[in-house]
C-alpha cells in the first residue's frame, strides 16, 4: 500500500494564515475582505482575487520578511515530516498561496527539502508582483490547481491522502480517499457528507495514522474520490 499526503499550508501548516496576514497588512484591509468573499462564494477566481489584492500592496521587502519570519508553525508538522519519511509516506504541500512567504518559512524550520507547489511573488519597488504557474485549463477558480498536482503525483495504486483547513482545500478533498479537515474543510466536508478526520494540530493526524498502520483501522480507497479522479482522465 503506497500513501501520498498532500496538505495545505496556510492556516493548515502554518498557525496564522500568512497570506491573509501579508495582504491586510501590508495592503487595503476593506477591499482585500471583500474580494476574499467573492471568491468564496466563487463569483471571482482566486488569480483575479490575488491581482487586484496585489495592486493595493505597498510594502518594503525588510518589512516584508520581518513580518513572514515571525510567524509560526504546528510544531508537530516537523515530528510528521520525520515520521512520514521513516514510513516511506511521500508529502507534498499544496498552497493557493505564495512561495514569497512558503519558502522561508520552510527554511526557518529546516524543512528545506520539504516540496511544494504555489503561486509566486516577488517585490519590486515595493510593489508586489504575482504569477500562476499551475493553473488549470478548464477550471479557472484556483490559481494553483491542486487537484491537478494530486492526480500527477499519484498513481493508480496509491492512497490519496488530503489535509487542510480553508475555502481552497474544497476541490482536493473531493479527489482524496482519506480527508483530515479543520475549520472551513471540516464545515464543507460535512455538509457534502465527505468522510473526514478532525484535526487541530499534526500529533492527531500521526496518531490517526499510527491506527491505519498498525490495523486499527482499514485505510481505503474512497469509491466517489476514484469516480471522479476517472472522469479527469476522461475528460483528457
Amino acid at each position: 500500500m503506497n500513501i501520498k499526503v498532500f496538505c495545505d499550508f496556510d492556516g493548515t501548516i502554518t498557525k496564522n494564515d500568512v497570506g491573509d496576514l501579508f495582504f491586510e497588512t501590508f495592503g487595503d484591509r476593506n477591499y482585500y475582505s471583500s474580494l476574499v468573499v467573492k471568491w468564496r462564494d466563487y463569483e471571482i477566481s482566486s488569480k483575479e482575487m490575488w491581482e487586484k489584492i496585489a495592486e493595493k500592496v505597498k510594502v518594503d521587502y525588510v518589512e516584508a520578511e520581518k513580518l513572514i519570519l515571525s510567524q509560526e508553525i504546528d510544531i508537530y508538522f516537523i515530528d510528521f515530516v520525520k515520521w512520514a519519511r521513516e514510513n516511506e509516506i511521500e508529502v507534498f504541500i499544496l498552497s493557493d498561496g505564495f512561495d514569497f512567504y512558503i519558502k522561508r518559512i520552510l527554511d526557518k524550520y529546516g524543512l528545506f527539502d520539504v516540496k511544494f507547489f504555489s503561486n509566486k511573488l516577488w517585490i519590486e519597488d515595493r510593489k508586489v508582483k504575482v504569477d500562476f504557474p499551475y493553473p488549470d485549463s478548464v477550471c479557472r477558480i484556483c490559481g494553483n490547481c491542486k487537484r491537478n498536482h494530486m492526480l500527477t503525483l499519484s498513481g493508480d495504486d496509491d492512497i490519496i491522502v488530503y489535509i487542510g483547513d480553508g475555502y481552497s482545500d474544497r476541490c482536493p478533498a473531493e479527489y482524496a480517499d482519506v480527508v483530515f479537515g479543520k475549520k472551513e474543510l471540516l464545515k464543507y466536508c460535512r455538509a457534502k457528507n465527505i468522510p473526514v478526520y478532525e484535526f487541530e494540530t499534526f500529533k492527531d493526524v500521526m496518531e490517526q495514522f499510527e491506527r491505519f498502520l498498525s490495523g486499527r483501522k482499514r485505510l481505503r480507497k474512497r469509491w466517489q474520490a476514484e469516480l471522479k479522479r476517472r472522469e479527469v482522465f476522461m475528460r483528457e
